[in-house]
């Protein structure tokens, strides 16, 4: 089994994108796949601390420095979710070898996960680059708002002198403008919208996954719906939609 590798990246930091990585693995996990997300910001890593898992032992710090397994890193959280957190200690981040990221990744997508999620850093160093550059593809988090817009148009321009493949946008934060003209503006495809609501800040606080906590909310029903369309799971018709089509 080969892994299908998606970077969930963005141009601006703040815009959701590690709590929207963390539950669309939650979601694509709820749809009975095996899936893994990464933490890949070496600098500033937080995946961790969205999900109860406080202080783990061993990190990809320590397997990019070279003193521990990629598996013994990897941990199974709530839902079946397996995490790779990326783990804040300082001296583990003075070994780590970045561009070792690539064997990583490599390694990881030929063992026995569906779905590979990385977290990735915000903006455009070299820390942001090389996952994406690793992935399949790049799906970009993108608020409703001129700056968030406008970093990811940077992203978006740099994708196209690299080999990155960014398939769409997940426009986050979502409040009643029209979010069909960020996809015009950026030339991408928006893949899903996730509304403003207080039952994310929710979610987060408690460290559990929306779509368990509030499953009728609309960012647990706008995340389920994306999770089907990367998984090329058909969405659930209506009696009436099944007997009319």
């Amino acid at each position: 089994m080969v892994a299908r590798v998606i970077a969930i990246a963005s141009g601006k930091g703040g815009v959701g994108k590690t709590t929207i990585a963390l539950n669309l693995g939650f979601a694509m996990a709820s749809l009975k796949k095996n899936i893994l997300v990464v933490d890949t910001d070496v600098s500033l890593p937080n995946l961790d601390l969205y999900t109860g898992l406080e202080k783990p032992l061993i990190t990809l710090l320590d397997v990019l420095n070279g003193s521990a397994n990629i598996q013994s890193a990897i941990y199974s959280i709530q839902m079946g979710l397996n995490i790779l957190p990326c783990g804040s200690s300082i001296e583990a981040l003075r070994g780590a070898d970045i561009d070792k990221l690539g064997e990583i990744i490599t390694e990881l997508k030929n063992s026995e996960f569906d779905f590979i999620i990385l977290d990735v850093p915000a903006g455009l160093s070299k820390f942001s680059l090389l996952p994406m550059t690793y992935s399949d593809e790049v799906i970009l988090i993108v608020n409703p708002d001129a700056a968030s817009i406008s970093d990811a148009q940077k992203v978006r321009t740099i994708s196209g002198l690299t080999d990155m493949k960014i398939t769409g946008i997940i426009v986050n934060k979502y409040k009643k403008s029209s979010y069909e003209d960020i996809g015009i503006k950026l030339g991408l495809p928006v893949i899903g919208v996730v509304p403003v609501d207080d039952a994310v800040v929710k979610s987060r606080d408690s460290k559990k996954p929306i779509i368990m906590l509030k499953p009728k909310s609309a960012p647990a029903k706008a995340l389920l719906q994306i999770a089907r369309k990367v998984c090329g799971i058909p969405e659930k018709k209506s009696i009436l939609e099944r007997l009319l089509g």
